[in-house]
């Protein structure tokens, strides 16, 4: 199971920044983060405020900036090094600075243990997975033969472009069922893992 993403609401407000600061912070314009602000929502889901017009007011910068390391073209990449921290204002006391590299820092973290817990997946898991895929396109297949009459009715009726309708017609009911049966393995597979999941009474 998946951590559930951090949202606007839950975010910390240290991490959530108006696209000027961030634009301040790279050193450019306001039109650029916005379109690459966008690009990560659209594609990536980043987290972002909106007001009732659906205008972004704020985002993760936490989240920007490892979305644009992660996805980002490398000979246009405007984002601080991985090293850097969110500058704060001159008149902020260090106390306010530590705790904005402090929220900073664990929301780049938090992101990072999402992202490799996407991507660890048990051995065993995956070749069951494999296994029942691979058994229901098989039963799928195994109907072939079961339409030897259709296809010889429209051999009889159209010749060999008769054949070459029934084929596609066959094809296309061939691949929408094996759509549905791979689409129930995953719902089936997700409803044990919430099972699975589930915390056990005392």
């Amino acid at each position: 199971m998946l951590t559930t993403p951090t949202t606007p609401v839950d975010a910390p407000r240290a991490v959530m920044w108006t696209v000027r600061q961030v634009a301040d912070r790279d050193g450019v314009s306001k039109q650029a983060v916005s379109k690459k602000v966008k690009e990560l929502v659209e594609k990536h889901g980043l987290s972002v405020e909106r007001d009732a017009q659906g205008r972004v007011v704020a985002l993760n910068v936490a989240e920007y900036d490892h979305l644009r390391g992660r996805y980002g073209d490398p000979s246009k990449a405007q984002a601080p090094r991985q090293a850097d921290v969110p500058q704060t204002a001159p008149s902020e006391s260090y106390d306010e600075a530590l705790r904005q590299k402090t929220w900073h820092e664990a929301e780049r973290r938090r992101l990072e243990v999402e992202e490799l817990k996407g991507k660890l997946v048990r051995v065993d898991e995956v070749e069951h997975a494999v296994a029942e895929s691979g058994a229901a396109i098989a039963r799928i297949i195994d109907r072939l033969p079961a339409a030897a009459d259709d296809l010889a009715a429209a051999v009889a009726r159209e010749g060999t472009h008769g054949l070459r309708v029934a084929l596609k017609g066959l094809a296309n009911g061939m691949r929408e069922s094996i759509a549905n049966e791979l689409d129930k393995l995953v719902v089936s597979r997700r409803r044990e893992d919430e099972t699975e999941a589930e915390p056990v009474e005392p």
